[in-house]
């Protein structure tokens, strides 16, 4: 079996690397497309998370949390995903011109066509990348992952230059898939056998259905905002997502490097002490990780943005400082999740995800009309609300009590409350005064040596861990 080490490594390569890409494509893009060209895709994230994660059911997780999946049960998942991405594809072409009639955009029903034809590849990857990940062969999936990124913004960044505007935007999905495919055809050198195997589908089936609707009630609540929006103004929907896609940025690095593969070594754990000394710790380092991360950008978000997109996109700085909160929330969301379906608490997930929906969409009925803000708000409610709950599950799964839960999570976040109180009360100083470049490496510089001072003076075990992997990196001790 691989080592824990080397899974979270390629895993942080993995995610890294493709943030780079796609941070940079998107710079790039927002540069030389208007908001409105980005609301058109936002219009329809709806549509594609929904249909992205109906083709899979859930029944991926169902393979990496099985011991020894047969080569039955991967050829039944992958039939099943095939014929759900064939009728997607019937469905997106079929239903273009409602969609595009809804939204009072022309545009969208070539959008639609297009995404619906790339459909059918994108799903036909999906095993490849589940068969890797249940041996823990985040090397191969870094290498494919990062290679796709790459081919599919270089092209899409092409096409917007030379002035195919929003067609630059979609093309870095509709290319994404495909080489996705491609290139995990080549790395595994196989392709599942198309057969259904009714015991295999009736067992992952039945663990994937509840994760599934969990998943699919996940992406409305972060697609909503957009497609509300997008009835109103394309402008005001291009910049709640790109808010959205920059909050998305360092939490969905978290949820990849830590949590998926944390629900994969966690699983293939049968000692039930050990798991249980592996969850604790995690959920020490996620908190810190996830509130540091936070308290940090929120700092960098205004002059960040004006440094990276322009004046044009200032309105997007309020909406990603509120959206953070809901990163926090989702990241420590997702730990959770990940620690419930090792113990098989599907249907738990399902119900709990339920609850923030209908939250939040209570809330969204409530005050969409009061603007960009309070839809913001209104997403952060609904994560905010179940976290409790979340909370306390895990507390009876793991057998500590909800004061302990608290005291494990709260522990390392003294020293970036601190840095951040420092560095804020500098921030408001020299915010107006300095260009936006030397802001944000004044603002970086000010809470990293903060940090680091109170660390060095008040240690934590996850400090020490780090530090020492950085001594030994360059030492070779």
């Amino acid at each position: 079996m691989k080592s824990q080490a080397n899974v979270y490594k390629w895993s942080t390569i993995d995610r890294v690397f493709n943030t780079v890409i796609t941070f940079g494509a998107n710079i790039a893009l927002a540069r030389m497309l208007d908001p409105d060209d980005f609301g058109l895709l936002a219009m329809v994230a709806i549509f594609i998370a929904i249909a992205y994660n109906l083709s899979s059911c859930g029944m991926s997780d169902g393979l990496i949390k099985k011991i020894k999946p047969t080569a039955a049960d991967y050829s039944t998942v992958f039939t099943f995903n095939v014929c759900a991405g064939l009728i997607f594809c019937a469905l997106f072409i079929g239903f273009a011109g409602l969609v595009a009639d809804c939204f009072h955009q022309p545009a969208l029903v070539n959008i639609m066509r297009c995404i619906g034809v790339c459909f059918v590849f994108q799903v036909m990857w999906f095993v490849q990348e589940t068969k890797l990940r249940k041996e823990l062969e985040m090397k191969k999936i870094a290498i494919v992952r990062v290679s796709a990124s790459a081919s599919a913004a270089g092209l899409g960044i092409i096409l917007a230059y030379k002035g195919y505007t929003y067609w630059g935007l979609v093309s870095c999905r509709i290319f994404l898939s495909v080489f996705q495919f491609i290139y995990y055809v080549i790395a595994t050198r196989w392709i599942p056998r198309l057969g259904f195997y009714r015991e295999s589908f009736r067992e992952m089936f039945g663990f994937g259905i509840n994760l599934m609707m969990a998943y699919i009630i996940n992406q409305v609540s972060r697609n909503i905002n957009t497609s509300v929006l997008g009835r109103f103004s394309p402008s005001e929907s291009g910049i709640f997502s790109q808010a959205q896609k920059m909050e998305e940025v360092p939490y969905s690095m978290i949820d990849t490097i830590i949590n998926s593969s944390f629900f994969a070594i966690i699983s293939n754990e049968s000692s039930r002490d050990k798991r249980h000394t592996l969850s604790t710790q995690m959920l020490g380092w996620m908190t810190t990780i996830t509130v540091t991360a936070g308290l940090l950008l929120t700092l960098l978000a205004g002059p960040g943005f004006n440094l990276l997109f322009g004046a044009k996109w200032d309105g997007a700085v309020p909406v990603f400082r509120i959206l953070l909160f809901f990163g926090i929330g989702s990241a420590l969301k997702y730990y959770f999740q990940a620690v419930m379906k090792s113990f098989g608490m599907a249907r738990r997930i399902l119900w709990l995800t339920v609850l923030e929906i209908v939250i939040q969409l209570s809330l969204l009925a409530l005050f969409y009309r009061n603007g960009m803000l309070w839809i913001a708000w209104t997403q952060v409610a609904g994560v905010a609300a179940v976290l409790t709950l979340y909370a306390a599950t895990y507390c009876r799964i793991e057998q500590i009590r909800f004061i302990d839960m608290l005291r494990i999570s709260l522990k390392g976040l003294i020293v970036p409350v601190i840095a951040f109180a420092i560095t804020a009360g500098g921030y408001i100083l020299w915010d107006e005064v300095i260009p936006a470049f030397a802001n944000c490496v004044l603002t970086l510089s000010c809470f990293t040596v903060a940090a680091l001072v109170l660390w060095e003076l008040f240690p934590t075990p996850l400090y020490l861990r780090c530090r020492k992997a950085v001594i030994s990196r360059f030492t070779g001790k």
